[in-house]
């Protein structure tokens, strides 16, 4: 922040991580999810196996992809 400005902290983008599988996608979820706010459970989705996002307690948003991509068409 500049000087005199109110710190918003981070905002506006998000990290995203993928894993080979849903357990090791899980296992880091829950770890950056210790101390923040889940927005989105890990579960099933239309392009992977498993996907969650969340805001760590540093005010981090975290997206995790894990597992095989979804096969289309």
């Amino acid at each position: 922040s500049m000087p005199g400005e109110q710190d918003h902290g981070m905002h506006g983008f998000a990290l995203s991580l993928s894993y080979p599988t849903p357990a090791e996608g899980q296992k880091v979820f829950d770890a950056l999810a210790a101390g923040g706010k889940v927005t989105m459970p890990m579960g099933p989705t239309f392009w992977v196996e498993s996907f969650g996002m969340l805001v760590d307690r540093f005010g981090t948003a975290w997206m995790i992809n894990a597992g095989k991509p979804a096969q289309m068409g």
